[in-house]
């Protein structure tokens, strides 16, 4: 039985990480990516060591893929992914799917109109932790959810010297810290709980509104438009009530995404910065720490603890994990029924919540998200 053939857009470090994540899956194999920058083209030739091309058209007309990776700006996904689909190639993209709800919709239409895979990469979704507790829930260990909290704090753009191509409308959208990041926290929510946000009161802010952007020796003054963080309450579609903090201006935090499931028996708390223990909460006993190993976890969901226990398991590893979840599905023809990972359809989904955050931000009131 062949392998898989792989095509990966976008050579940076996203890009790399899926590299990495594809070399671990045996049945595929990475055969050609495509660089538009042509400066850095020859150089990522001889990291990759396969076929490169400036153009993806080029590389999918040459290639016969059978997956194509899209690891581009926020800019290019909608284009990308769409020709993929049309010349029946399964994509797995990062997020954003898109930079519009309509455009989100439109490939997940194609998608399921062209009956190919489709994945978008959620990775704190596929931590063996998130995982954990969302079979605690399923079961209803914990018992009834009362309350939901957290926040996913960074400080990569605190000062106003700070710019990224992110910042940038046309290159990352209307909404920066809640599509990057806020979107994350969400789709973990929903991994764990089972329901989707259903409606959003959000409070964004912009701490700077003027950046510094350097280009070649000038520095000129940027005006900000997108959002640096928010403070967002929210409801699932069962009532449940829960509030995220968003920033990217915040000191000392790296990447912190953190979520408390507060239920009648015991709270659940998951730090990604800490990704391989698990806090369990009582009013008895106080805290307690479980740590990832298959041993611990349900049999359901071991696989996504790739290493014993007292080994970490984190980012790099629940990247993979997604990754596998989506070849599974391809290798064994299910990906058109429920499936483990973020597809088209899901992503769409948090777009849609990202989008009534920005509209409640504006009106200054609760706003369904339809």
């Amino acid at each position: 039985m062949r392998k898989l053939r792989v095509g990966l857009v976008g050579t940076g470090m996203i890009g790399k990480l899926h590299a990495d994540a594809i070399g671990r899956i045996p049945g595929i194999e990475l055969v050609a990516i495509t660089e538009s920058n042509k400066d850095l083209l020859e150089a990522q030739k001889n990291y990759f060591r396969v076929n490169a091309y400036s153009d993806y058209k080029e590389m999918i007309a040459a290639e016969n893929l059978d997956v194509l990776h899209n690891c581009t700006p926020n800019v290019f996904h909608y284009e990308i992914n769409k020709y993929a689909l049309e010349n029946g190639i399964h994509v797995y993209s990062e997020k954003p799917l898109a930079i519009t709800v309509e455009q989100g919709e439109e490939l997940t239409q194609l998608a399921k109109a062209k009956g190919l895979a489709n994945g978008v990469n959620f990775n704190y979704r596929n931590n063996a932790m998130v995982q954990d507790m969302r079979v605690r829930m399923q079961k209803k260990d914990a018992g009834r959810c009362l309350l939901i909290h957290g926040h996913y704090v960074q400080d990569w753009l605190m000062y106003d010297t700070d710019f990224n191509w992110r910042l940038e409308t046309k290159d990352g959208g209307e909404s920066r810290a809640l599509a990057d990041i806020g979107s994350h926290w969400f789709d973990t929510v929903q991994t764990i709980t089972g329901k989707k946000v259903e409606s959003v009161y959000a409070h964004n802010f912009i701490a700077h509104p003027i950046r510094k952007k350097v280009s070649g020796d000038k520095t000129e003054d940027f005006k900000v438009e997108t959002e640096d963080g928010g403070l967002i309450i929210f409801r699932l579609e069962d009532g449940t009530q829960g509030s995220l903090v968003v920033s990217q201006v915040s000191a000392g935090y790296k990447n912190q995404l953190l979520v408390s499931v507060d239920c009648e028996k015991y709270s659940m708390r998951w730090n990604q910065e800490q990704s391989d223990r698990l806090v369990i909460g009582t009013r008895e006993n106080g805290l307690a720490e479980i740590f990832a190993s298959a041993d611990v976890l349900d049999p359901s969901v071991s696989r996504y603890a790739t290493l014993p226990s007292g080994h970490p398991v984190g980012w790099a590893d629940a990247f993979a994990n997604g990754f596998k979840e989506f070849y599974r599905s391809i290798f064994n023809g299910d990906y058109k029924n429920e499936v483990t990972y973020s597809n088209f359809e899901n992503a769409t989904y948090i777009m849609k919540v990202v989008e009534a955050c920005l509209k409640s931000s504006k009106i200054g009131a609760w706003v369904d998200v339809e």
